[in-house]
């Protein structure tokens, strides 16, 4: 924990991380400069809940590396790379840097469970709060979903739980964070245009169990490539979950997919049939946030209730509206080419997919073989678009368009009766969207505007 009364920190990066280690900082009596890229006028709605914040002075339009070196703390918000000029600077004087997450958890009376992953992350934290909600457990979900931590542990008592959606970036500045349940969900590539390589990606990610003890629980999922890796370096009490099929020899103690139930710690469930969110990777995330909770004291029943109700989050595989007979599904926060195939694989053909973004150093000929088989048409739009007609155009049509409401339109169109309109882009949202959530209500708002022309056409 960083003692900072009286202290001098440096918080770089001012978004809902930067104004939650702020306001933290700032009670705990410490004088803190936040310092961001960005303008006042991009920062409006921050530099409105900031005011009033006792000792805390805004340096915006522009990150000063000499800021830093007299700070006797910096607070690092999870998009700021770790080669920023400003941290070199600090490591250069000696000055510590730690991530709102690592700040955070020196401060939060409440027992901490945290998952990280590629995909699923999202799904599976809602699943757990509200699984840990229903067996009477005050629980807030939050980290990289909802709060951030540093906001949430306002809210927290000893009696609670803190329930984390951690990223690899977050998990890159972390020093003495240890959550008493842990779970890596699987990994794939992914922000390969911020790491070296897939090693140090995965190493990243592998830091959620960096300071886990015997007594602690670690979750690894059976079919993911690196879970025999992550394995050895596990020193708290290891738990497995997803499919049992996959499984060699004897089933090690955890939550699987096994003849059709969904079985916890030898258990039956329920079936996998009553799951109401689609695709055999949701069927990994029920396992994964099953186990979590039961370790962390939930009932069966609370479980078992919580899996058939569940019906899933916002953009991710949500339902947007039906047009004439086609279906539009909104999978905004699917920002890499794995979540691509998990979202193909829960639909039947015929599908028009739309693809595009801002590109992570993706590669969509992992695409090519389920496009061959399933979607008839591809929408490409934002910065990546040349690249993904160079790499699928071989697989399927690839047709261009600018804008969301000629993506919606265009995709529509080609689309058939009793077919999926599946808006799954594989890409960061930042060329065209504050996130990937603006990005998902934008697109079902073009899609709403698209059903309500075709009502007046109609009429």
């Amino acid at each position: 924990m960083h003692y900072v009364k009286g202290k001098q920190v440096a918080v770089i990066g001012f978004g809902r991380s930067g104004f939650a280690a702020a306001r933290l900082l700032s009670v705990h009596g410490a004088h803190v400069t936040v310092l961001d890229d960005k303008t006042p006028e991009k920062l409006g709605e921050w530099i409105e809940k900031a005011r009033g914040l006792a000792q805390v002075q805004l340096v915006l339009g522009g990150i000063d590396p000499t800021r830093v070196s007299n700070a006797d703390l910096v607070v690092v918000s999870p998009g700021i790379p770790a080669n920023h000029m400003a941290l070199e600077r600090a490591r250069e004087k000696n000055v510590p840097v730690i991530g709102e997450l690592e700040l955070a958890f020196g401060y939060c009376n409440a027992p901490v469970i945290a998952l990280t992953g590629t995909n699923g992350k999202t799904t599976t934290t809602t699943l757990v709060a509200e699984m840990m909600n229903a067996a009477g457990k005050k629980t807030i979900a939050c980290g990289n979903i909802g709060k951030a931590f540093a906001e949430a542990v306002f809210e927290l008592t000893a009696e609670d739980l803190a329930v984390l959606e951690v990223s690899s970036f977050q998990l890159d500045s972390i020093e003495e964070f240890r959550p008493q349940v842990a779970a890596i969900l699987n990994v794939t590539p992914d922000h390969l245009d911020r790491y070296a390589n897939m090693q140090a990606y995965v190493e990243s990610k592998g830091r959620i169990f960096e300071n886990q003890k015997k007594g602690d629980a670690a979750l690894l999922n059976v079919g993911d490539k690196y879970t025999p890796i992550y394995a050895t370096l596990i020193k708290s009490d290891l738990y497995y979950f997803g499919f049992a099929d996959l499984v060699r020899g004897d089933l090690k103690p955890g939550c699987y997919v096994r003849n059709g139930n969904i079985e916890l710690l030898g258990r039956q469930l329920i079936k996998a049939s009553e799951l109401q969110i689609p695709g055999p990777h949701n069927l990994e995330n029920a396992c994964a946030a099953t186990l979590m909770a039961s370790l962390a004291g939930a009932s069966d029943e609370a479980i078992s209730k919580t899996l058939r109700e569940f019906k899933g989050v916002e953009h991710r595989l949500e339902p947007a509206g039906e047009v004439n007979g086609v279906r539009f599904i909104n999978d905004s926060k699917g920002t890499n080419v794995d979540s691509v195939v998990k979202a193909l694989e829960s639909f039947a053909k015929p599908i028009v997919l739309i693809l595009g973004g801002k590109d992570k150093a993706g590669d969509f000929t992992k695409l090519s073989a389920l496009v061959k088989e399933k979607v008839t048409r591809i929408v490409a739009f934002g910065e990546c678009k040349n690249k993904i007609v160079e790499q699928l155009s071989s697989s399927a049509t690839v047709v261009e368009a600018d804008t969301l409401e000629e993506v919606v339109n265009g995709a529509f169109v080609a689309s058939a009766k009793g077919g999926v309109v599946l808006f799954s882009p594989g890409c960061a949202s930042f060329d065209m969207f504050q996130n990937y959530e603006d990005r998902g209500r934008q697109f079902k708002a073009a899609v709403a505007k698209l059903a309500e022309q075709k009502k007046a056409v109609k009429a």
